[in-house]
């Protein structure tokens, strides 16, 4: 049986952090099937094995897969608790010669003893209260701390208050394939079993998405994210006869110029903004070295929301596309008459050069003499299964265009997954306002029994799981995110409707720490066994209270 107690925690997270579980290996799919054998010896799922899940990510092909663990409160009820947390972790190539120990934290932390580190990392070193090593923050404690307290609960089911689900993901790092694959699970179960989803609580260390707090976070919601990208389509011409062509790749920069940093496109919601877009990928799209001027190339973005939606970024997006085509222009007319070019590309311009990805696959249909969405789905089934999802996007993109015969100079502007609905505690609903009290309450508790000051946030920037609890737009938006993804429902999947169904409240609290996703990652030990786990409980209880 697992132990609720500090030392309890630790061991169990040594356990985990043994089994590396990198994102998008055979390991992290091994650290799935280590959780589910862990709570399948409890004596409560040996006695009730329909209550232990193991949920296949679809179509994996690491064979990856969610656990889900319900206890239920020995007085009948419908009330349900949910908690969860990921549990793949980043790689770990940073570490350098210390690779062979990143999932050793005992090891590793002794051996940072003999390395330089910056002054914050040595002192918290010297403290002695730090472990180090990859995963110990972000975020096996947290996972140890719901699994001990989940095991205690089920030894004393009398004094629960409400149902306790544990729902342990993976992929969360990259694509969070895993949520996603949970929530048509959380909805099966919520109508096989009548359940009430209560609330979520998720143990993502608060530093995570807010690291300049000076005290620990609550998070009452969470920041989006979408990817959009720019197909650029541009006109090959020899380097020698340079203004014959359309460089994609001036148009593509200039697509970036828009975007990067580009403050419009920073949300803004209760005092708290989200940064500018950033560019994750801009190249030119040929196979090999070649003198001719490139006729393709693709810029894409991570764009954070707050309050944004797809369909009305779309139009700020074609927006930025078309000033970026006509500075594109401007730029090749300006140099042409300096280099003698005349008046800079001979490219002429075409009735519609920046188009949605939906309205590109409409003519392409029509282009290529019927429906094409046959040959995508054998192209994508034609692709390498390990190959990374954006360039599987941007292979659609390029076969549909072959197919079509389609010119440019054009913009093809879309979505790329993943796709992060943005959460927003507005303090309009019931659960909402649960949501902000059961955070209230778990300050209290902090203050009271521990001294500890925490302080809320409306929203967990570090990009969660939690987007997934629920949708607060409209099937418009969900119909632009899924028309205008290339591949969604073969490259990509997302339960939209479900989510939508869904409208769980939601709260992080976590482990105390510093340094996710690099080679100084470190829990604060006192805080994060003796503290953060009673913090836990109180979230999981008060959620649990009737209205």
């Amino acid at each position: 049986m697992l132990k609720n107690t500090p030392e309890g925690i630790l061991d169990l997270l040594l356990q985990l952090a043994r089994i590396p579980g990198v994102s998008e290996t055979p390991d992290e799919a091994e650290m799935g099937r280590f959780i589910h054998s862990t709570l399948a010896g409890e004596k409560y799922f040996e006695q009730k094995p329909e209550n232990l899940f193991f949920e296949p990510v679809p179509e994996d092909p690491w064979g990856r897969g969610v656990v889900a663990a319900l206890v239920e409160a020995a007085e009948p009820t419908a009330r349900t608790v949910i908690m969860t947390g990921h549990y793949d972790v980043v790689p770990v190539d940073d570490f350098g010669p210390e690779r062979e120990l990143a999932f050793s934290p005992l090891e590793y932390t002794r051996r940072l003893t003999e390395k330089e580190l910056e002054v914050e990392a040595a002192e918290d070193l010297a403290s002695g209260d730090y472990l180090f090593g990859r995963g110990v923050m972000d975020m096996k404690c947290g996972l140890a701390a719901e699994m001990t307290l989940l095991s205690e609960a089920s030894s004393k089911p009398a004094a629960l208050n409400a149902n306790m689900l544990f729902l342990a993901v993976p992929d969360e790092e990259v694509n969070s394939a895993g949520m996603r694959a949970a929530v048509p699970l959380l909805i099966r179960l919520r109508e096989e079993r009548g359940l009430d989803y209560r609330g979520a609580v998720l143990t993502e260390p608060p530093n995570a998405g807010a690291p300049d707090s000076e005290t620990e976070v609550i998070s009452l919601g969470t920041v989006g994210k979408v990817m959009p990208f720019f197909y650029c389509v541009g006109k090959g011409a020899h380097v020698g006869q340079y203004f014959d062509g359309f460089s994609a790749a001036l148009m593509s920069s200039c697509c970036t110029m828009k975007m990067e940093a580009n403050p419009d496109f920073a949300d803004k919601v209760q005092g708290e903004t989200v940064p500018p877009p950033a560019c994750l990928f801009q190249r030119d799209l040929r196979k090999g070295y070649s003198v001719t001027v490139p006729d393709r190339a693709a810029a894409y973005f991570s764009l954070l929301t707050l309050d944004r939606l797809p369909a009305d970024l779309m139009k700020d997006l074609k927006k930025a596309a078309g000033q970026a085509m006509a500075d594109a222009r401007a730029h090749l007319k300006s140099m042409g008459e300096t280099c003698g070019g005349g008046d800079g590309a001979r490219t002429k311009a075409n009735d519609e050069e920046v188009l949605s990805f939906e309205e590109f696959a409409s003519l392409a249909t029509k282009a290529a003499g019927g429906d094409i969405k046959e040959r995508v789905r054998s192209l994508v089934e034609g692709l390498d299964p390990s190959l990374d999802d954006r360039d599987r996007c941007l292979a659609v993109v390029s076969a549909m265009l072959d197919w079509s015969g389609i010119q440019g100079p054009m913009i093809i502007v879309g979505f790329m997954p993943p796709y992060y609905p943005h959460r927003t505690n507005t303090r309009k609903s019931p659960g909402e306002l649960r949501a902000a009290a059961v955070a209230e309450r778990v300050i209290q508790a902090a203050s009271e029994s521990f001294g500890e000051k925490l302080e809320t946030r409306e929203h967990f920037m570090g990009i969660c799981d939690l987007s997934y609890m629920g949708f607060q737009g409209s099937a418009f938006d969900v119909f632009c995110m899924a028309a205008n993804t290339p591949g969604w429902g073969t490259i990509y999947r997302m339960a939209l409707k479900e989510i939508m169904a869904l409208d769980i409240p939601a709260i992080n609290v976590g482990p105390r720490g510093r340094d996710p996703h690099r080679p100084t990652e470190r829990l604060h030990m006192p805080y994060s066994f003796k503290v953060f786990p009673q913090l836990l409980a109180e979230a999981v209880h008060a959620f649990g209270e009737d209205d």
